[in-house]
């Protein structure tokens, strides 16, 4: 039986904690809030594994870019995974939660890539304890 194809939203905790993780998802395909970016951009600075990690991902995506269009998606042919930076859905934060929050604009994001995809099982990804738990309770 062929495995269908997920979609993962990653939070910007999870590429400072593991550079790699952009890589970690083989045969689906990885959404990146454009939020994430200010966020990344924001730690590229820092020293130690922090800052690493940002410029690693920040100079990957950049690589991709000489592939195609990152807002459109880039397919990885070793891994048949897809990346691909998203635009939309930052706006619609529900209305229970802080419409200015980073995190949030994450979770709305998510949603909104949910919603347009409901054919493929969507999930975040983060390291952010605080994070997960509001997942969860949406």
């Amino acid at each position: 039986m062929k495995k269908s194809r997920k979609l993962f939203v990653l939070d910007t905790s999870v590429l400072l904690y593991d550079k790699h993780s952009v890589h970690a998802f083989p045969e689906n395909d990885v959404i990146i809030p454009i939020i994430v970016l200010d966020e990344l951009d924001r730690f590229k600075e820092k020293t130690g594994v922090v800052g690493e990690s940002a410029r690693y991902v920040n100079r990957y995506l950049d690589d991709l870019r000489s592939q195609g269009d990152l807002h459109e998606g880039i397919l990885i042919q070793e891994t048949n995974q897809t990346i691909r930076v998203e635009l939309d859905g930052h706006e619609d934060v529900p209305s229970f939660l802080n419409k200015n929050s980073s995190d949030n604009k994450i979770i709305s994001c998510a949603l909104y890539v949910q919603n347009k995809n409901k054919d493929k099982k969507t999930v975040v990804v983060t390291k952010d304890i605080n994070f997960r738990v509001k997942c969860d309770a949406i």
